[in-house]
């Protein structure tokens, strides 16, 4: 985001199941407020900012925890907010902690936003509602996953039961969650063939090996828009599968976990995918190749492999071209000897 030109009011909401507590920070004053997390109590805090400042002056933030905060921050981008940001709520919590933070309410938290978004919002990408067949993906994709979730669990809990009344009752639960998940599966393909957009991101996918059908629904769902993303590594940080280093003291030893920020959805659905790349997709299968012969362990090189297909996906959607081994920007992925 551009440096502000004019000083600008900063809107900080915590949102709660039933609550929404807001603080503005402006040049000259700051203001508190409650309102219920309802179509009524969003409408009265609509009037109260309006009364505050010029909406289109307004800079707004609020943490990304979830389907509470989304009708608030439907009806502040209709309002026409200068900017709305949805911020991991790991960000705001170390900002806290460098702040020295001492006090803990819902008021308290609201401020801190507020104080975040000053301090930070240069830095923030702005957030905008996903198209309306965009958003059903979304929806009925994380319900499909928890369908496949809910079937696995169900799938282990027969293995140790014995009564065969309750296997069969359990049989057919699963039957049916089969048959559900498969319904909705082809809700999702049909809103994809008949929307241009994510039909044509739907094909660019399907043509990099190790991607098949459900794992393309996945990331139609839950990758944001290629554009708000400078490089593939921007958004491989969006994601939360760069490496994050910690050396200690003077032993030498160090230790390089993911940061696993962004979407857990998206890192799940690149796990199996990276598996299967690893044989099935000849520029990640060198990588993982050299990286074992770099000493890499197992879990490390498929990591490090989700990152490179991570960049993949971006090269091909940014470009608008499908998958091919030989481009270029896509033999990057390799590494040189002795690096990963």
């Amino acid at each position: 985001m551009k440096p502000l030109s004019t000083p600008a009011p900063f809107l900080g909401i915590d949102v709660g199941r039933a609550d929404l507590f807001c603080h503005v920070i402006s040049i000259t004053a700051t203001e508190s407020g409650r309102f219920d997390n309802t179509p009524d109590g969003i409408r009265s805090l609509v009037s109260w900012l309006s009364e505050i400042a010029d909406p289109a002056s307004v800079l707004a933030c609020l943490e990304q925890t979830g389907h509470y905060g989304k009708p608030v921050a439907s009806a502040l981008h209709t309002l026409g907010v200068r900017s709305l940001h949805l911020v991991n709520p790991r960000q705001i919590k170390a900002f806290g902690n460098q702040k020295l933070r001492r006090n803990k309410s819902d008021t308290a938290d609201a401020r801190l936003i507020a104080q975040f978004l000053r301090s930070e919002h240069e830095e923030l990408r702005p957030w905008t509602p996903l198209p309306a067949d965009h958003d059903k993906v979304k929806e009925l994709s994380r319900y499909a996953e928890s369908l496949t979730r809910d079937t696995a669990r169900l799938k282990t809990k027969l293995e140790a039961v014995t009564l065969v009344d309750v296997r069969r009752s359990i049989n057919r639960r699963i039957k049916a969650q089969q048959k559900e998940l498969e319904t909705i599966r082809g809700k999702i393909s049909k809103i994809v063939s008949n929307n241009t957009q994510l039909s044509a991101q739907n094909s660019l996918l399907h043509s990099i090996p190790g991607l098949g059908e459900t794992t393309c629904q996945i990331l139609l769902a839950e990758l944001p828009e290629i554009e708000l993303f400078g490089d593939a590594r921007q958004l491989a940080a969006w994601a939360g599968v760069t490496p994050r280093h910690f050396v200690s003291g003077t032993s030498g030893k160090s230790s390089t976990p993911i940061t696993k920020v962004g979407s857990s959805n998206l890192r799940k659905a690149l796990y199996l995918p990276a598996m299967t790349a690893m044989t099935y997709n000849p520029l990640l299968k060198e990588f993982a190749r050299r990286l074992k012969e770099n000493g890499k362990t197992g879990k490390q090189v498929v990591v490090a492999v989700m990152r490179k297909l991570l960049h993949q996906i971006y090269g091909i959607l940014k470009s608008g071209q499908p998958f091919d081994p030989d481009k270029r920007g896509l033999r990057t992925a390799l590494p040189s000897p002795g690096t990963s």
